[in-house]
């Protein structure tokens, strides 16, 4: 049926039918096509039932009779319209369906990053003030050695320029005076003779009990978080480790001694509740001092008394220092950022909030200006609808933490013997792609725990093997001879017990070798290579890395 045809149908029937007719098309709500054959088939309907009637007023009368008998305009087009869905193919239902199922989810995925994108952080806790009061003991404004290290900061001297370039840099891989060039020695005295007010005022700081810096940080944020200046606390460590050398070297035994207890009580002052990096810092002046001392020991020939004089000073710094590695802050940098991009738990599910934070190749970026927003959304947003909630990811994170305070307390042979690394148990290795991406947020944020414990093992067996040495050397003193065995420096009470290899669970090695003796750990190994260290390419030795043994003495160059 042409549409003229239906046009022309239409004009040949009563006003009051085509009204009837059209209303019911349009309450219809249906596709154009559909409504125009349904009005075609009642205008027939309508045309077969009045035409046996030849006066209008006739086929009005009876017009109106068929509309009262077909009833409501608005329920016969429900009805026609449920007619002609029943009746249309079932290819076509399947797609409709299809489309209406894809539509209805769509505005539901819409809807819900609408919900994920409004979404308020609740910043409850102060975790900056949080970390000030745990790092600052019950004391004593006067026991604190902050403002100390600050005016020592103050009164330093940079270190002059040697050969066009800067002192520490040239001399960076020497370790005795001897290995100095002329200009490189001048150079060198003249640095520490115009840090001597520093130093004194450094000494002050490190003779103090506590040291408490105020910490502050923009917008309260841990991630922004000042730290001590812990570029000069290295700077005046190697002051410290070069004057204790130029000391000893020039007999002034006593004040190279000094030297480097000062640079062993500055690194103290650098440990506990404290951020990772400052504990590594602090690691590393305690780790340069025994290394000085090796160097030392070497060079020259002390009296007996000054060792047990430096043995015992020593030994009381080891006793109250902690060699275990403290995670307390870098939990609150985790609790802050938790706050800061998650809705709170106690209202909904505690959700990442979309454009708060982005993780991207295995790094963390916290959004703060729209632009980033606006640039980065798409990253956040699609974290936000696969990522572990709130609860999940906090729970996750302080399950892992209460596995590391176990593993501090695990020497590496320990961990060794179960086949253990720490590193792998919290990496992403033999996890599935679904909790790779669901838990991202806690992978990214948790530090190389493996390598922090490890640095802190080996920090203490270097200071084990430090006292080890002067106790050696005592011996040596006294005796006219090396001990036979380490066991001989127990009996005869140079030492109150063995210095034990946390890598192998043993004592230290200790053979003598004619007139000498060598001394060290097995290493990261965990294999007695008998004493042999490992060089790299160009024949320098690398300590502290898988291969070899870690040599305290002799000292290897």
């Amino acid at each position: 049926m042409t549409d003229e045809h239906k046009k022309d149908n239409l004009e040949k029937l009563p006003a009051c039918a085509v009204e009837y007719i059209k209303l019911v098309g349009k309450k219809m709500r249906y596709r154009r096509s559909v409504r125009k054959d349904v009005q075609a088939e009642l205008a027939s309907h309508f045309e077969d039932a009045l035409r046996d009637y030849n006066s209008e007023q006739e086929r009005q009368q009876n017009a109106q009779k068929l509309i009262e008998a077909f009833g409501d305009a608005g329920l016969l087009a429900v009805l026609l319209r449920r007619a002609k869905k029943r009746c249309r193919p079932l290819w076509r239902t399947a797609i409709v369906r299809s489309f209406q199922t894809v539509g209805i989810a769509f505005l539901c995925l819409v809807l819900y990053c609408i919900y994920l994108s409004l979404g308020k952080p609740n910043i409850a806790v102060n975790y900056v003030e949080r970390a000030n009061e745990l790092a600052r003991p019950a004391a004593d404004e006067s026991l604190n050695a902050a403002p100390l290290y600050q005016k020592a900061f103050e009164l330093y001297v940079k270190e002059p320029n040697v050969a066009g370039d800067k002192l520490l840099d040239a001399i960076k891989d020497r370790q005795k005076l001897a290995e100095l060039t002329p200009e490189e020695l001048a150079g060198l005295k003249q640095w520490i003779a115009d840090n001597n007010n520093a130093i004194e005022v450094f000494k002050q700081a490190t003779n103090k009990p506590y040291c408490w810096w105020k910490r502050e940080a923009k917008n309260n944020f841990m991630f922004d978080i000042l730290l001590p200046k812990l570029s000069e606390i290295r700077k005046f460590g190697y002051l410290l480790r070069w004057k204790a050398k130029l000391a000893a070297s020039e007999d002034r035994i006593d004040e190279a001694i000094d030297d480097v207890l000062t640079c062993y009580r500055a690194g103290m002052h650098c440990k506990g509740p404290r951020t990772l990096v400052e504990q590594l810092v602090g690691m590393a002046l305690e780790n340069l001092v025994c290394n000085t001392s090796f160097v030392i020991l070497q060079e020259k020939e002390i009296d007996s008394l000054k060792l047990q004089a430096f043995q015992n000073e020593f030994e009381k710094l080891i006793a109250s220092d902690t060699f275990t590695v403290n995670f307390e802050v870098e939990k609150f940098c985790f609790y802050d950022i938790i706050q800061r991009c998650f809705t709170d738990n106690g209202c909904g599910s505690g959700h990442l909030i979309a454009g708060s934070v982005i993780v991207w190749n295995g790094d963390i970026y916290i959004v703060e200006s729209n632009e980033e927003i606006v640039k980065k959304y798409a990253i956040s947003l699609g974290l936000a609808l696969v990522m572990a909630n709130r609860h999940e990811t906090t729970e996750k994170f302080e399950e892992a933490y209460k596995k590391i305070e176990q593993w501090t307390k695990t020497t590496p042979w320990q961990k060794h013997l179960m086949n253990f690394n720490a590193d792998r148990e919290l990496s992403l290795e033999n996890v599935s792609a679904v909790k790779r991406i669901r838990n991202s947020f806690y992978y990214s944020l948790m530090p190389a725990i493996g390598k922090v414990i490890e640095i802190s093992c080996r920090n203490k067996v270097s200071c084990e093997a430090a006292v080890t040495m002067l106790a050696i050397m005592r011996y040596k003193q006294d005796k006219g001879e090396f001990p036979e065995t380490l066991e001989q420096l127990v009996e005869a009470g140079y030492v109150k017990e063995l210095p034990m290899d946390p890598f192998s669970d043993k004592a230290l090695v200790y053979k003598k070798t004619g007139g000498n003796f060598i001394l060290y750990s097995v290493g990261k190994n965990f294999v007695d290579d008998g004493g042999q260290v490992f060089r790299d390419d160009e024949g320098k030795v690398r300590q502290y890395v898988n291969e070899g043994d870690w040599v305290f003495w002799p000292v290897i160059k």
